[in-house]
């Protein structure tokens, strides 16, 4: 098996559709869709801009529905697709509330999209991390010792059980990730 890296800005329908046509040429075939796009600027209700809202949601919501709309449009039907969402999307946070948003409307398109998928054979799940060291983490908690976290190894390494034998049977709900 090989692993494609494709990058783009996915507040940009320009740039999904050009990532889809760079799939397109590559293969016809996929085993595993993980979709790990996320922006965040934590704001409190008062404060959101709805353009910072809109921008979360093309980011976090909307790129993935095209993106796997188009595929699945195109006859390419990945194995299993992986959505990453957030603890965020199952809990209240204040000051976070365009992300939370974004982020639960995941988890909610996964439960969908893995019952209409299921008759072409697709596997969808969401999983939820919850607290991780990445870049953002560190934006957004610049004083948190980052060892004392999960590391994103972790969640990759949950990622890759979910395309395992025993994995498969992980598919009826948001699994949470801490």
């Amino acid at each position: 098996n090989e692993i494609f890296s494709i990058f783009a800005d996915l507040s940009k329908i320009e740039d999904i559709k050009n990532a889809i046509n760079k799939i397109l040429e590559i293969t016809n075939n996929i085993d595993v869709l993980v979709n790990n796009a996320g922006y965040t600027k934590p704001e409190s209700f008062l404060n959101a801009s709805i353009d910072d809202f809109r921008h979360t949601l093309e980011v976090n919501l909307i790129s993935p529905f095209i993106l796997i709309q188009n595929l699945m449009k195109s006859g390419v039907h990945p194995k299993k697709i992986v959505n990453i969402a957030s603890t965020s999307g199952i809990g209240a946070r204040a000051g976070w509330i365009t992300y939370a948003i974004s982020k639960a409307a995941m988890i909610s398109m996964s439960d969908t999209l893995r019952e209409e998928l299921k008759v072409f054979g697709v596997d969808v799940i969401s999983i939820s991390p919850g607290r991780c060291a990445t870049n953002l983490r560190k934006t957004l908690a610049p004083d948190e010792d980052p060892n004392t976290i999960m590391q994103p190894e972790d969640v990759a390494n949950t990622i890759f059980y979910l395309t395992t034998k025993e994995g498969k049977y992980l598919t009826s709900q948001n699994l949470v990730v801490r």
